[in-house]
C-alpha cells in the first residue's frame, strides 16, 4: 500500500467539504477539526487525531467529502494513503471495514456529545472538555493553542474564552502562556468537564 508521511501546520485545510475524497489521512500528532457549513458560516463538529482517519466516508461509499478538515490547534504529522489503495485493502480484508465502522460510530457519538454540550453547558465546561480532547490526541500535556482557536472551535467570543481560562488557571487546572496551555490537573479538569467528556477511546 503506497503511503507517505506529511507535515501539517496550523491553518492547513487537508480536505474540503464537497471535494472528491482521493486520499485518506491518518493523523499522528496533529489534531484535526472537522466542520460543516451552515448558512454561509462553518461550525466545528468534532476532532480527529491518532484515534481515527480523515476521509473514512470514502470507504463507506460516499465520494464527496461531507466535512472540511482543518489544522486549527497545532501542527504535527499524518500518514496519507491513496483512497484507491484503501478501498483495495478493504476489499481484501473485512477487518478494515469493521475498524472504519467502529470509528464512524464513535465519532457520531462524539458529535452528539458536542452538540449536547453546546446547548446545555457553560463555557468553562465546554473549554475544559475541548482541552481534554486535545490532550488525548497529542504527546504530553502542553498544547499549542490560542484563545482565538478555542473561540472559533466552540463558537464563543474570544473575550469569553480568556475569562474562562483565567478561571481554570485560578483553580490551578491549567497554566496559560502566549500560544500555549499546559494541563496541570487532569482529574480536576475532568471534573470540570463533567459527563460531556469521554476519554479518547470513546472519542471525547
Amino acid at each position: 500500500m503506497a503511503a507517505s508521511r506529511i507535515k501539517l501546520e496550523p491553518g492547513d485545510v487537508v480536505m474540503r467539504a464537497g471535494d472528491p475524497i482521493d486520499r485518506l489521512i491518518f493523523p499522528e500528532s496533529a489534531p484535526v477539526m472537522l466542520s460543516v457549513s451552515t448558512g454561509g458560516s462553518s461550525q466545528d463538529i468534532g476532532i480527529v487525531g491518532r484515534d481515527g482517519v480523515i476521509g473514512w466516508t470514502r470507504l463507506l461509499g460516499e465520494h464527496p467529502a461531507p466535512f472540511t478538515a482543518t489544522i486549527r490547534i497545532q501542527g504535527g504529522t499524518a500518514i496519507v494513503v491513496p483512497a484507491a489503495a484503501m478501498i483495495d485493502a478493504a476489499a481484501d480484508d473485512s477487518a478494515v471495514v469493521t475498524a472504519v465502522l467502529a470509528f464512524a460510530q464513535r465519532f457520531s457519538m462524539q458529535t452528539a456529545r458536542t452538540l449536547a454540550s453546546a446547548l446545555r453547558d457553560a463555557p468553562e465546561r465546554r473549554i475544559a472538555r475541548l482541552l481534554l480532547m486535545i490532550e488525548d490526541r497529542i504527546d504530553g500535556d502542553t498544547m499549542a493553542v490560542t484563545h482565538a482557536a478555542i473561540a472559533t472551535t466552540l463558537n464563543l467570543r474570544r473575550a469569553t474564552v480568556t475569562d474562562c481560562l483565567h478561571v481554570l488557571e485560578g483553580e490551578h487546572l491549567v497554566r496559560c502562556s502566549r500560544g500555549r496551555i499546559v494541563l496541570r490537573d487532569r482529574p480536576g479538569l475532568e471534573g470540570r468537564a463533567g459527563l460531556a467528556y469521554v476519554a479518547a477511546d470513546g472519542l471525547g
